[in-house]
């Protein structure tokens, strides 16, 4: 895999592998799910070059509660505010056994932002993610004065509309007259039918997930045209 992505100042952001790696007592190999995952944890990590990546394995606290999680944490001063986290864990559904990542920070420093970095080290993630039958990245996209909550659904991030911003919404959908408002109304919904100006509006920060599992589906096709 090899992005280049240039920047200005003559500054090139590269996806190729060229980290270090520091793993703590018993994470190496790193193993979830019972696989050896050494080859994808920069993947995973959605590190760029020249950055260094800190592995290990705890307790932590999830939106699943207390998990233990295979956590990355990803130094760069050079571009990052503060480091990079991504938990790596695994959890019981109704179809059994499903490995999600939980992204945890992202800051990149003010001159670094709006020129792609985020676009392509969420695209390095979730490729990986894919390969290694992942079901989903979740995130809490962070409240004002952040913008996450109007910046990562456009890179395929979803969650279901909350109750009380829906019914902000209400009157405007309804005058529109071309939404199925009997059924539950997502951020995708209103990006597709053009009226993500309404999330824009009334939207708030709130936990959203990326779907890896089908590399066609909504957010994997979202992320892939956006870059």
């Amino acid at each position: 895999m090899l992005f280049l992505y240039p920047l200005g100042r003559g500054f090139v952001v590269s996806f190729t592998g060229k980290v270090t790696i520091q793993y703590a007592a018993g994470t190496n190999p790193p193993v979830v799910d019972g696989r050896d995952i050494s080859d994808w944890i920069w993947k995973l990590a959605g590190a760029f070059d020249g950055s260094t990546i800190f592995v290990k394995r705890k307790k932590t606290s999830t939106e699943f509660g207390i998990v233990d999680a295979l956590v990355l944490e990803v130094d760069a001063p050079e571009i990052l505010e503060r480091r990079m986290e991504r938990k790596i864990l695994e959890r019981q559904d109704e179809d059994g056994s499903v490995t999600i990542i939980d992204n945890v920070a992202f800051y990149i420093k003010e001159n670094y932002r709006g020129q792609g970095i985020a676009s392509y080290s969420l695209l390095t993630e979730a490729l990986a993610a894919n390969e290694l039958g992942f079901a989903m990245i979740v995130a809490t996209a962070a409240n004002d004065p952040a913008i996450g909550w109007k910046v990562w659904p456009k890179l395929g991030y979803d969650a279901e509309i909350p109750d009380d911003i829906l019914d902000k919404m209400m009157p405007d959908l309804l005058a529109d007259g071309r939404f199925d408002l009997t059924q539950p109304m997502r951020i995708s919904t209103l990006l597709d039918g053009g009226r993500y100006d309404l999330w824009e509006r009334d939207g708030s920060g709130c936990i959203m997930e990326f779907d890896v599992s089908d590399f066609d589906g909504w957010s994997m096709t979202r992320l892939v045209a956006k870059v």
